[in-house]
């Protein structure tokens, strides 16, 4: 890819003053799901759950 490409992702609107959908494929899954979050911010999401799971079971010992 050289400096004067770039990637383009493909947004759909979504109406009503809502953010476009992406098409985003996350481990474990089949295809690529629409969704408004970004990846990042499931991944975020996903990693903080998994923290508080295992501070959780620490806690029950």
């Amino acid at each position: 890819m050289t400096s004067s490409e770039r990637r383009e992702y493909e947004l759909r609107p979504a109406g009503a003053g809502r953010k476009g959908l992406r098409s985003i494929k996350l481990p474990g899954e089949r295809r690529h799901v629409d969704r408004s979050e970004s990846a990042t911010d499931i991944a975020k999401r996903l990693a903080i759950a998994k923290r508080e799971k295992q501070l959780k079971d620490r806690l029950r010992g």
